[in-house]
């Protein structure tokens, strides 16, 4: 197929133009009718809506850093030990999330200054807690790693080859366009974007394919699966042992129906409040259909 043979070229060129690339994998996808697959490229070429619909190559590690003195001495640049900061906001610390269009990390890729997050001054006395001696944090960041930037380029382009490089494979040299659609279904086009994008088994992290992925992993009645999904959506153990017991206190309640029970629906509740703060970081829309999803799947309710 010439469209796909186009993006092949663009992404193995000495010179790979990876933003052309994906205006082409865009076209590809409305031909094929690929929702998921043009979701993808819409995300990579505009930017993500929020964090809960980032790939996993978009979520990276982060150094704390900072400037601290006590009076007498003074240290700048240097690495901030936070072990002593609260678990979550630790993470929350150490994590930085890529929501940018392709374009500008393809140009903060090519950047020769070192790039930073900005911790918030309200933070520093928290961080100051680990230093001692009198020492107080003055200014803090959080630094990537060399080459961040250059290696989330880096990993849309081999995705995006990947998948170039199967479906040229598999799909007829210039398939009549009444019926591109149709060999799309047949040879499983949905399928092999996922896997080269997201890895087997991955759940979708676009648009509707990610409830699909979740209500996909979890067996009626298995609590392990749904722990499995929980943790993945990044609910604490604590939140999720709360649930176990809530799950074990419905089915013995006499008010229990056939619905969600009392105790089921006050943790579904707590949860919901908890979304958008520091202790569960997800938008409040994503975390009513995520975790609505995920229980109607444990219980085996009708979608």
């Amino acid at each position: 197929m010439q469209l796909v043979d186009e993006i092949i070229e663009l992404l193995s060129a000495s010179k790979p133009s990876l933003e052309n690339a994906l205006f082409k994998a865009q076209v590809l996808a409305h031909k094929l009718g690929e929702e998921d697959l043009k979701k993808w490229v819409d995300s990579e070429l505009k930017g993500y809506p929020g964090r809960e619909a980032l790939p996993p190559y978009r979520v990276l590690h982060v150094t704390v850093m900072g400037n601290f003195s006590n009076g007498a001495y003074r240290y700048s640049d240097q690495p901030l030990p936070i072990m002593k900061v609260e678990k979550r906001l630790r993470e929350k610390l150490e994590t930085t999330h890529l929501t940018q269009s392709i374009a500008v990390i393809e140009k903060w890729s090519k950047s020769e200054s070192d790039l930073a997050t900005v911790i918030a001054p309200e933070m520093y006395g928290v961080l100051s807690k680990g230093l001692g001696g009198g020492y107080s944090v003055e200014r803090a960041w959080g630094k990537h790693s060399v080459g961040a930037m250059l290696q989330v380029v880096v990993e849309v382009r081999s995705r995006l080859l990947d998948l170039a490089l199967q479906l040229a494979d598999r799909i007829p040299r210039e398939p009549e366009t009444s019926q591109i659609k149709a060999v799309s279904k047949e040879m499983a086009v949905g399928e092999i974007f996922r896997n080269a994008v997201f890895g087997d088994n991955a759940t979708i992290v676009v648009g509707n394919g990610k409830i699909q992925g979740i209500t996909n992993s979890i067996v009626k009645n298995d609590f392990a699966s749904l722990e499995a999904v929980l943790r993945q959506e990044r609910v604490s153990q604590a939140d999720i042992r709360a649930l176990e017991e809530a799950i074990a206190e419905d089915a013995i309640s006499p008010a229990h129906d056939q619905g969600l029970g009392p105790c089921v629906r006050q943790w579904l509740g707590g949860m919901v409040a908890k979304a958008g703060s520091t202790a569960w970081e997800i938008s409040i829309g994503a975390a009513g259909n995520i975790l609505g999803a995920a229980l109607s799947a444990f219980y085996g309710f009708e979608a």
